[in-house]
């Protein structure tokens, strides 16, 4: 089974890409463009509501399951049509689902109609949407087949747009371009393959690790490093490394007068603060036995978004970059867009990539990434490696190597909301055993630093959780899982009355599982963890049937490597040169920065770094 047949389900939304939302509208409108949008909604809202049977007036509350749970709306019928869809209770991811949920109630209003296209990037939000009002037009009398048959009418008009700099991406490799191009004086164009900002940025932390004065810029290149497995397979470009962090204070600064909210910890960690939806999905996770991280990525990309909107600057959703525009010299001038709306000409004296990774990808990740093809990934589901094929198009070449970004272990693969945290749901007292049934590291860890010894050459990355009653009765879901694993679920977990038949379902040789099971009860008799050095209050001997096993997947955050570029930020050919006008920031172009394996805190490090240098080259490119 294929990777993109494992991974059906995507991240806090869906899959659908190319059933975009309604139109693709720069966030800034003009009063012109507002009133005549105004006037075609009125108009097909008349034409919908006299095709049948008006909606009695009224207020209408419905119910409807989420990403994250219940959605409940109060959905108000004015004049015979909805007027209104007003949550008053979701928890839908923030910066993702809250928004989804909201531009699928504009959309119905819009139309009056329920064959809107799900939001791209929240369809199962956009289908909770869906249900809940069909549940109020039953309500109110009317017919939900004839909703769900109303033609959906959209203007499709081609276009040419001109600018200095257009970046291809709104994550924060993108959103930092920008904001930089544009500081340096360029006018910039924003396009994002979504309905909304972020990329894989708006599931994270939102930190990094960073500097605030050139002084301290030494001992953040040095904890880099350190945090890294350096290998012959794939040794740290120290070139990129010290170019990237030398900007780290610069960076710092724009974020600053961007507005966005962030402190640096005394561990030299840039972290955001979280949003009030962010700290509500927080409330919502359950670890058994880690203390659940409240996540500020969100906040962080939704803060420089709305920065640079404020400033003019146009951001397009629901337009994904297809080819780039270049002269008879090979010199790149643009980037050609698609949308529901039309396409989009956008000629440009450089342009950004900053497209994200390519996980969602099979062909290229068996490329570049072999070892993750199998992988479950909470990577966006835009990252389809669109730059990279873009880019190599036009004489770019691809990294040597990529792997894939560790992530935290989950039973099920498809459950997200743990993603991001820094610590798995699994009681700690459990033991981890990796598919030869050997124990290679504590069960406390943090997730970067275990993911490196339960890579599985040939199948998903995974680890055995072992546990005896005791143990078993603190692990969340088990009984869920149990079922689940009977009725051919992805999910494996068992139960048995000996360790010797658990070996057997988990189709490890029965004596080495013994073996580790008796060694870490001889550590926890002893109350001394000297194997791997887990707190001694997390020792528990596993030593009294019945007795559980669980499969954890490493649910990934995608997969770095990509193209070459330069430490200017340039995409580069087969010989090394410079491909005028093109750069690439962030995962996209990431090898050399993480070695053999991803450690944390840097991912959007790089991002923002080298969005950075990036978006100021290619502004000083466009003023030449």
């Amino acid at each position: 089974m294929n990777k993109s047949m494992l991974r059906t389900v995507a991240v806090v939304s869906a899959l659908s890409i190319t059933g975009c939302a309604s139109t693709s509208v720069p966030v800034a409108t003009t009063a012109a463009s507002e009133a005549s949008a105004e006037a075609a909604t009125s108009a097909a809202a008349t034409e919908a509501a006299e095709s049948s049977s008006s909606l009695t007036d009224g207020t209408y509350t419905a119910k409807a399951k989420g990403m994250d749970g219940d959605i409940t709306a109060e959905v108000v019928v004015k004049d015979g049509k909805i007027a209104e869809i007003n949550y008053t209770e979701q928890d839908e991811t923030a910066g993702v689902g809250d928004k989804g949920i909201k531009l699928m109630a504009d959309s119905i209003i819009e139309h009056q109609s329920l064959a809107v296209d799900a939001i791209s990037g929240a369809t199962i939000s956009s289908s909770a949407v869906r249900m809940l009002v069909s549940d109020a037009i039953e309500q109110a009398g009317g017919d939900v087949s004839e909703w769900k048959n109303r033609e959906v009418s959209v203007e499709v008009k081609d276009e040419t747009l001109d600018c200095d700099v257009v970046v291809v991406g709104a994550g924060i490799a993108g959103l930092a371009a920008a904001q930089k191009a544009s500081r340096e004086g360029a006018d910039v164009i924003v396009v994002e393959k979504l309905a909304f900002g972020g990329g894989t940025s708006i599931f994270s932390s939102g930190s990094f690790i960073a500097a605030d004065t050139a002084e301290g810029v030494p001992e953040l290149v040095e904890k880099w490093v350190k945090r890294n497995k350096i290998t012959e397979r794939n040794p740290l470009d120290m070139d990129k490394i010290n170019t990237a962090c030398a900007v780290s204070p610069d960076v710092l600064e724009l974020l600053t007068a961007a507005n966005v909210d962030y402190k640096l910890n005394d561990e030299g960690t840039m972290v955001p603060a979280a949003s009030e939806q962010a700290k509500k999905n927080a409330e919502n996770i359950h670890l058994a036995t880690a203390q659940v991280k409240v996540k500020g990525g969100q906040a962080l990309v939704n803060q420089l978004e709305d920065d640079l909107v404020e400033n003019g600057v146009p951001i397009y959703f629901n337009t994904k970059a297809t080819k780039l525009i270049t002269d008879a010299e090979n010199h790149v001038t643009g980037v050609v867009c698609e949308s529901k709306t039309g396409t989009k000409t956008i000629n440009a004296k450089a342009v950004v990539l900053a497209c994200g990774d390519y996980a969602w990808n099979d062909e290229l990740t068996a490329e570049l990434a072999p070892d993750a093809l199998h992988n479950f990934t909470s990577t966006a589901v835009s990252n389809t490696g669109d730059g990279i094929n873009m880019a190599v198009e036009v004489g770019a070449v691809k990294s040597a190597f990529g792997e894939s970004m560790s992530g935290c272990f989950a039973p099920d693969p498809y459950d997200m909301p743990v993603v991001g945290q820094p610590n798995n749901s699994y009681p700690f007292e459990c033991l981890l055993l990796d598919n030869k049934g050997s124990r290679p590291v504590s069960e406390a860890l943090g997730v970067h630093d275990q993911m490196i010894y339960f890579i599985n050459e040939g199948e998903a990355d995974y680890g055995w959780v072992v546990m005896d009653q005791e143990i078993a009765d603190k692990f969340l879901k088990l009984d869920e899982y149990l079922e689940r694993t009977s009725e051919g679920s992805v999910i494996q977990a068992y139960k048995e009355d000996s360790i010797e038949a658990l070996a057997k379902d988990m189709n490890l040789d029965s004596a080495t599982v013994q073996a580790t099971v008796d060694q870490y009860n001889k550590l926890c008799e002893a109350g001394e963890d000297t194997d791997h050095g887990k707190d001694a209050q997390y020792l528990s001997a596993i030593d009294a049937g019945p007795f559980y096993a669980v499969k954890e997947y490493d649910l990934t955050r995608g997969n770095y490597g990509g193209i070459e570029t330069n430490l200017a930020g340039e995409v580069t050919d087969k010989d090394g040169n410079a491909i005028p006008g093109l750069y690439a920031a962030g995962i996209i172009s990431s090898a050399g920065f993480f070695g053999d394996y991803y450690p944390g805190r840097e991912a959007l490090g790089v991002g923002a770094y080298m969005g950075f240098i990036s978006g100021e080259n290619a502004a000083k490119y466009a003023a030449q």
